[in-house]
């Protein structure tokens, strides 16, 4: 091997040590694979001029191209892959989230139920409270002062007794489980729609 040809490999590493696992396979010497490439006139004049060496340039080619069309599958498969792996990464979080998200909705929809049926619990309690703090007050005015009233008067406060106690009965069979059955329950409300 001439000085330049070893300046030349020595400077391409990658290339050197293509040559040398190449060379091995084929048990033949890096410095005359080295020659070659070097001098790639001679190879073009051997290929013109011998046919035993243009076989095994054609031979070479083959093996170079069923190589490549290896690797290109190899690639290609690798490629397909890490594809799958990703869209199978993707599907998953998806359904991961998903998943949070209707789980996330129901858990809202259960709060907001859970809430209506809360807050409509504190309102009615909320109201019955005011009617019995309403009728301490008119208790309260009565024992306060000496009211006459006129007969139509007492007779309307009359029918309001009779009407809230009425609506407190249904609220009490209600809230506790024994309430009126639908007729009652809309004969009750007919009658004292007016209060309502």
């Amino acid at each position: 091997m001439t000085p330049s040809h070893r300046c030349w490999i020595t400077h391409r590493p990658k290339r050197r040590e293509a040559i040398e696992r190449e060379a091995a396979k084929a048990g033949t010497r890096p410095s005359a694979i080295s020659y070659v490439i070097g001098h790639p006139t001679a190879v073009k004049t051997a290929l013109l001029a011998d046919e035993s060496t243009r076989a095994a340039a054609r031979e070479v080619l083959e093996e170079f191209e069923a190589r490549q069309a290896a690797a290109d599958a190899a690639g290609r498969a690798a490629a397909a892959e890490v594809t799958r792996q990703r869209q199978s990464e993707y599907d998953s979080e998806y359904d991961s989230a998903r998943r949070s998200e209707r789980e996330s909705f129901a858990a809202q929809a259960r709060a907001v139920r859970d809430g209506s049926e809360a807050d409509a619990s504190m309102d009615v309690f909320n109201a019955m409270a005011e009617i019995r703090m309403a009728a301490s007050r008119a208790l309260s005015l009565l024992h306060k002062q000496q009211i006459r009233f006129t007969a139509d008067r007492a007779q309307a406060i009359a029918e309001l007794c009779d009407s809230a106690q009425a609506a407190i009965t249904a609220v009490r069979d209600l809230a506790t489980g024994s309430a009126l059955d639908d007729a009652a329950l809309a004969k009750f409300l007919d009658e004292n729609g007016k209060l309502l």
